[in-house]
């Protein structure tokens, strides 16, 4: 008898700790989100904890050369919002408008060696870094759909790779509307119109055109623009018509002729910078510029109606463009461009007619 009473306390301890082992194991797992670092300290490793890590306090800027009534900075001051909102603070982005760090011109270069986190400028601004951008100053689309299923079937993913070469990377591209040559006198609406005119430009191949027509090129910022149109350096400029009526090229010019080519603004970051951050940093920002870009699109198509009545208001004559008297230069300026993009060229041409 004795010895049942020793095995059935033997056998109750066992059980006992059975228990509080199991009762252990439970503890492990419940716990299973924590990990302990070096020091042995308990760190949460939670998905939402995790996040919140990553997410760091981020600080940077965004340069561009465009007046503030204008759209394009509309939307990226909405952009600046957006990331400061979805990162509950943490992320801030400062936007330097109007040309206050780098114009038009020294923007690419500005973006891709680090001197400046973000910049925006016309795609065909960074011509001198990728020849390919250029396929903006052909005229090639008929409106805006047109343009942005031609991006998002393959041009986006050939300017990621072709940006990153030189350290830069795309993240929005937005809609400035399509260009139109204001002139101080006769409009710009045939070859013979340009003969003897200095025509402000935005890069080589546009520079080609003016010439082709018989006009000179100058290369200016576009901050520069209208002083130029003042004092008589230059006898006409392209831009959208939202851009006429923000620095009021109607007080200088009488006419403009189009449409020409599709406008295309691109913000792009340094790529260094950009790889630098957090993937959950990067998701906010990318998020917060895709809903930009949106609003961008939609109120493109308002202002530009808004403006065309402005500049009739202002007293400005819209001379619609004579195409075919153009053909040919058309056709020579197509050939250039190839020649100087090569097969990257090539490839874009191809998604733009295969999208239409």
């Amino acid at each position: 008898m004795k010895n049942f009473k020793g095995f059935l306390f033997l056998a109750v301890c066992l059980m006992m700790l059975l228990l509080a082992a199991c009762s252990s194991e439970e503890a492990d797992s419940s716990t299973s989100n924590e990990s302990t670092t070096p020091e042995g300290d308990q760190v949460q490793t939670s998905g939402e904890q995790v996040k919140e890590e990553e997410l760091e306090e981020i600080e940077f800027g965004l340069a561009h050369n465009y007046p503030v009534e204008l759209h394009t900075s509309k939307g990226l001051d909405l952009f600046a919002e957006l990331v400061k909102e979805k990162s509950d603070g943490k992320i801030n982005m400062k936007v330097y408008p109007t040309g206050q760090l780098y114009n038009d011109i020294s923007m690419p270069d500005a973006v891709s060696t680090g001197q400046i986190e973000m910049g925006a400028n016309t795609l065909e601004m960074w011509t001198s870094q990728v020849p390919a951008a250029e396929f903006v100053v052909l005229p090639l689309f008929d409106d805006y759909k047109h343009v942005h299923a031609a991006i998002d079937n393959g041009i986006n993913d050939i300017f990621v790779e072709e940006l990153n070469k030189v350290g830069a990377h795309p993240l929005i591209w937005s809609d400035f509307g399509f260009g139109y040559y204001a002139s101080k006198e006769e409009p710009l609406s045939t070859p013979e119109s340009f003969k003897g005119k200095r025509i402000r430009t935005t890069s080589p191949l546009m520079a080609k055109y003016v010439e082709l027509a018989g006009g000179s090129p100058v290369t200016i910022s576009g901050s520069e623009v209208t002083q130029a149109l003042q004092k008589g350096t230059i006898d006409g400029a392209l831009s959208g018509v939202s851009g006429f009526t923000a620095v009021q090229y109607y007080e200088f010019t009488k006419n403009y002729s189009g449409p020409q080519n599709a406008g295309v603004v691109l913000i792009t970051v340094n790529l260094e910078w950009w790889n630098s951050l957090s993937e959950a940093a990067r998701e906010i920002i990318s998020e917060a510029a895709d809903e930009s870009e949106k609003w961008t699109t939609v109120e493109a198509d308002i202002i530009y109606n808004e403006s065309v009545a402005q500049l009739e208001e202002e007293g400005m004559t819209l001379v619609p463009v004579e195409k075919e008297s153009f053909k040919a230069i058309e056709d020579e300026l197509a050939t250039e461009y190839l020649s100087r993009s090569g097969e990257v060229g090539k490839e874009i041409l191809e998604i733009i007619e295969s999208t239409k």
